[in-house]
């Protein structure tokens, strides 16, 4: 169902997060504090993290040539970064597109670009079938949206961590066990030590939490055929066969969509690669209203 979420907010734990950035603010999402950051004026496009990851993810919104173009709005996901972290499965799920939409009403804004990768790509397709209206344009990055049927089912790599979190395992365990077969492999200790830098001072019970709530952002082709919004999606070539056919078969099955593979990446490596980039600011800008 939502392969790969895991690795990415693995990586960006180590790398991203903590990145300061331009105007940081938080609103209230029906109890839940909910922290955004925001640079640029102009059209909003709203970015969506990775599951373990945040806002930094996206790195410097201040310093990005899109802010010249554009008002760029980086939230961090109820359960990560600074908002608060809930420790119930069923405060997860829907209740993340929901925050997504209670953002847009606090910041007075009817529609947004939606760009979200990994989870945050799921988040989208959520707000996209439950709320047609508030969307200009979606970018689905390294996913697809969950589709209601078979596929509605915690990820394996989900339930290795959560299942460690509950039972007070080394983390390092988690690595192993989802590090992807073609990469160097850790040693025992190596992966410990990886885990104990990754998950410093994280909230580790709420990132499980959220994780098995995914499940619930699930989506039908019905619901997501509502919106007319252009969306792109785009992924590695690497990528898990299980999202390259999701999104082969919404785009088939609504008769429009583009997809967009970057040869040779896979679910970490697409992030960063300069194509990936290039590909969501030509697509924006191919789609700005004004």
């Amino acid at each position: 169902m939502v392969q790969r979420v895991c690795l990415l907010g693995c990586v960006a734990l180590v790398l991203a997060c903590g990145v300061t950035q331009a105007a940081d603010d938080v609103f209230d999402s029906k109890g839940v504090k909910i922290r955004y950051v925001s640079a640029g004026t102009g059209e909003p496009i709203l970015l969506l993290h990775g599951w373990m990851a945040d806002a930094g993810m996206w790195g410097r919104l201040d310093t990005n040539p899109m802010s010249k173009e554009f008002q760029l709005i980086a939230v961090d996901l109820r359960g990560h970064g600074k908002s608060d972290k809930p420790h119930e499965v069923d405060k997860y799920g829907a209740e993340m597109a929901e925050d997504v939409i209670r953002l847009l009403d606090h910041l007075k804004l009817p529609k947004a670009h939606l760009v979200g990768y990994s989870m945050g790509a799921i988040v989208a397709g959520k707000v996209a079938a439950a709320h047609p209206d508030r969307v200009l344009s979606i970018v689905y990055g390294g996913q697809a949206p969950v589709l209601t049927g078979k596929n509605k089912a915690d990820a394996r790599e989900i339930e290795v961590f959560a299942k460690a979190v509950e039972e007070g395992r080394d983390l390092g365990e988690y690595l192993l066990e989802v590090l992807p077969a073609d990469k160097a492999k850790l040693t025992a200790d190596q992966a410990t030590a990886l885990a104990k830098i990754a998950y410093a001072n994280k909230d580790v019970k709420a990132f499980a939490a959220a994780g098995r709530g995914i499940k619930n952002l699930d989506v039908t082709v019905d619901q997501l055929g509502k919106c007319k919004a252009p969306f792109l999606f785009i992924h590695g070539s690497k990528e898990a066969d299980a999202t390259k056919h999701r999104a082969a078969n919404i785009v088939k099955a609504l008769g429009r969509g583009e997809i967009k593979v970057i040869d040779g990446a896979d679910h970490i490596t697409t992030l960063g690669n300069p194509e990936f980039g290039k590909a969501i600011n030509e697509f924006l800008r191919a789609n700005k209203k004004k």
